[in-house]
């Protein structure tokens, strides 16, 4: 009798064991189901530090071009069968271009979809970064920029938050203008400086950030995420 006993008390703990993990499946699963917002910020966190790790190796394939391979600012290419538009001028050198074995040996990834659509990088000469390099509204001080086009806010948010950008807004600034997104062939221009409003200066200094645009091309609403590649 003790026995049994014993026997079916150790079946109601399995029972109600079983119970309480079904239980936790189910609220798991409803979570996804309705994209709990936990999910989604860890989702986008993960999204902003991917952007981030690409755009740093971007950065330093640059650096190696200059260091090791002698390219002046100008012969930097971003030339790719995979992209169209940076077709240089004069025609580059292998070890200068950022996609090529012999450059710098960065294979070109496309953006996530659920980043931005899965729309290019745009690479642009066409700019200069907040008191980063030389400032003077002029092509020579332009610098050579990695832009990731509407990128969705909440993985731009998370980009900021890990690079401690923050203005008013919870980790978002604004563009205080329009910027360039030119693409980079061989020849530097300048049309704006990469800031928010003078309030804010989140972007002081900072060599990547995200920020919302303002004005044509770019518009409230939109999401930008920069990185410079060359501060000239």
């Amino acid at each position: 009798m003790k026995l049994i006993s014993s026997e079916k008390g150790n079946v109601l703990i399995i029972i109600f064991i079983a119970i309480a993990l079904f239980a936790a499946l189910s609220y798991t699963v409803a979570n996804m189901m309705r994209g709990g917002s936990d999910i989604g910020r860890e989702k986008s966190s993960i999204y902003a530090a991917e952007i981030l790790t690409y755009a740093q190796s971007l950065k330093e394939a640059v650096q190696m071009l200059r260091i090791s391979n002698a390219c002046e600012d100008e012969d930097i290419s971003f030339e790719s069968n995979l992209l169209s538009g940076y077709e240089h001028s004069p025609i580059a050198s292998n070890n200068c271009k950022i996609f090529h074995p012999d450059g710098g040996g960065v294979s070109y990834i496309k953006p996530n979809e659920d980043a931005n659509d899965g729309l290019d990088w745009i690479f642009t000469g066409d700019n200069d970064g907040y008191n980063i390099g030389t400032s003077c509204n002029a092509a020579s001080c332009a610098d050579l920029i990695a832009i990731m086009p509407e990128i969705s806010l909440e993985i731009c948010k998370a980009i900021n938050k890990k690079l401690n950008i923050s203005s008013a807004n919870n980790y978002m600034t604004q563009e205080d203008d329009a910027f360039s997104v030119v693409k980079f062939q061989d020849t530097y221009s300048y049309s704006e400086r990469l800031s928010d409003s003078a309030i804010f200066m989140a972007l002081d200094g900072k060599y990547s950030g995200c920020l919302e645009g303002k004005d044509t091309p770019q518009s409230a609403g939109e999401y930008y995420f920069y990185q410079i590649l060359l501060a000239r």
